[in-house]
């Protein structure tokens, strides 16, 4: 990493400082965001960094390799903690956040925190969003498989290793439908859901524009959302795709795809070498 300069330095041992801090958020294999916590847009790497609504905790190290972690609040913005974390995606959406002193020319940052977004919860019109370090991966279970009667891999799930590909390999085809929407925001109707099985979009996703949002249910023409997806207003043009919930039976009749299942659904449920007689 580049050494600070005096300059920078000096700023940050100043008893009364007001550094400012960018945020760049971008989803894994997708779209970059990038906000700044100041009242005037940033310019940094060559691209634009637009005042937000952003706040932090303070992020807490730990010596031992324990997980660091940090807390991001957002007000209701356009951003992605808003729109695309609440589905709780597959996607991992990654951050960092960069320390700078505006009236240093050339602008030169001190990165503080590199991690990915584990969790967000809602209160009223604000976002926060739980960020977790690098050392998170140390605590991750190795290897990932485990013995279980659902399968392993998620629903379109492509894994290349030594040239081979593996995974669920699932073609992902999207179901163009045109919905409204209820008051809530998260029910969308359309005639196209009723020429499914109820439950065939369950554990499925909408997308609209880069929105993407979790289905948790789908009942003749309606599927609802998790969350509500801001700026979607009846009639409106969505890709649905269906959702998988990795049974071995969902597996072959619904998507035929019973090659490449990875469970164990016969595993006996009872382990003999602890049961009791």
């Amino acid at each position: 990493m580049k050494a600070s300069s005096s300059k920078f330095r000096t700023k940050e041992r100043k008893v009364k400082k007001r550094p400012t801090e960018l945020y760049h958020l971008w989803r894994e294999g997708g779209a970059h965001w990038y906000y700044t916590s100041g009242d005037v847009t940033v310019s940094y790497g060559g691209e634009p960094y637009v005042p937000a609504a952003l706040n932090r905790s303070l992020v807490s190290y730990d010596s031992t390799t324990q997980v660091s972690k940090m807390t991001i609040y957002a007000g209701y913005l356009e951003i992605p903690i808003v729109q695309f974390i609440a589905i709780n995606p597959v996607e991992k959406i990654w951050v960092q956040i960069m320390r700078a002193h505006r009236d240093i020319s050339p602008l030169e940052v001190d990165v503080i925190f590199i991690g990915q977004i584990k969790s967000v919860s809602f209160k009223g019109l604000q976002a926060n969003a739980e960020c977790v370090g690098f050392e998170h991966f140390l605590s991750m279970p190795i290897p990932k498989f485990r013995y279980q009667k659902t399968c392993n891999w998620q629903l379109y799930e492509i894994l290349a290793v030594g040239g081979f590909d593996f995974g669920c390999r699932q073609p992902k085809v999207a179901i163009p439908a045109t919905v409204t929407v209820d008051s809530t925001g998260r029910i969308l109707s359309s005639s196209t859901f009723d020429d499914y099985d109820d439950g065939w979009f369950t554990y499925g996703s909408v997308e609209f524009g880069d929105e993407k949002r979790t289905i948790i249910r789908h009942e003749g023409p309606e599927i609802e959302m998790a969350y509500r997806m801001s700026g979607l207003v009846a009639p409106y043009l969505v890709d649905v795709y269906p959702g998988c919930d990795r049974r071995i039976e969902t597996c072959r009749t619904k998507f035929g795809n019973i090659d490449r299942f990875f469970g164990t659904p016969w595993i006996p449920e009872e382990n003999p070498a602890t049961r009791v007689p």
